[in-house]
């Protein structure tokens, strides 16, 4: 038994596969909130749940106990699921997979999904990354991407990716559906790295208006640009008055865009060196901390 429970689904019309793992490749939840933005605002229904048993080690990564509506206390496992939608008024069906990185038996896991995925003859998946960056909050959040296909670099504008080193599941990933001959790309936002926060809907919006000529239609933002005005708000009188931070701030101004692309993102891997945010910013990350 691999713990992959399918459900029945209609034919889909070429889907694109949008991927998101939270764990090394998803800082701040920036990839999941996306996936399950999507999820949400298509209307997408589940035909795929992988039981964690086999998958996780609780000890690590543990269950959550919550409330439910009528006050019972109810158990969280970690989840990896996938969703599909269709989408009439788009060029192609959707199907969203989020999920949380795994513990234990990444190649079966990896290799199942893989045929999964392919099983539904994509047109394209892209894989979603969110990776601490060089860059400052008071600019818009870069997003970049990659691909080893020529005809696939080109058409959105995409570079390869010269990364080298470990990786995480999406990189394993990625390794299982080449093989399978999958079309493949990704896409990674670049998250201020001295903002070490739960959230940050500035990177999750940047991701959902990249993926918009990758999906073939305008995901709903909904209310996220409005949380991400918030967000900005709390930042910036986090750092009102510091002088050092409007310094770090500053420097950070004066470098934007100006640096290369952050390209261990791109496979999944090692975020590049990063300047020292050192002891200056930690007030910063103490204050988002405490208003979230």
């Amino acid at each position: 038994m691999d713990g992959f429970n399918l459900s029945d689904i209609p034919p889909l019309r070429s889907p694109v596969v949008v991927m998101a793992f939270t764990g090394w490749s998803d800082t701040g939840t920036v990839t999941t909130d996306a996936g399950l933005r999507l999820v949400e605002t298509c209307n997408a229904e589940r035909f795929l749940s992988v039981d964690p048993e086999d998958y996780f080690v609780f000890t690590d990564n543990r269950p959550v106990v919550k409330l439910d509506d009528e006050g019972q206390r109810v158990i969280e496992w970690p989840r990896n699921e996938a969703y599909y939608a269709e989408l009439p008024e788009a060029p192609h069906d959707l199907v969203v997979v989020v999920g949380a990185e795994p513990n234990l038996r990444w190649r079966t896991f990896s290799e199942r999904l893989a045929e999964v995925m392919a099983g539904l003859s994509p047109s394209l998946i892209c894989t979603l990354v969110a990776r601490p960056a060089a860059t400052p909050h008071t600019r818009p959040v870069p997003v970049s991407g990659s691909s080893a296909d020529p005809q696939l670099a080109a058409r959105f504008g995409l570079g390869p990716s010269m990364y080298q080193g470990p990786t995480g599941i999406i990189g394993v990933l990625h390794d299982a559906l080449r093989r399978r001959g999958t079309p493949l790309i990704s896409l990674a936002a670049g998250v201020p790295h001295y903002l070490n926060v739960d959230e940050n809907p500035l990177a999750t919006q940047a991701l959902l208006q990249a993926l918009r000529p990758v999906v073939g239609f305008m995901p709903d933002l909904g209310d996220l640009e409005e949380q991400g005005e918030r967000f900005l708000a709390r930042v910036e009188e986090a750092s009102r008055g510091d002088e050092q931070i409007g310094q770090y701030v500053a420097m950070l101004e004066q470098n934007y865009g100006q640096a290369p692309d952050f390209e261990g993102a791109f496979d999944d891997g090692e975020p590049g060196d990063l300047p020292p945010a050192a002891d200056i910013l930690r007030d910063v990350e103490d204050f988002l901390r405490g208003t979230q």
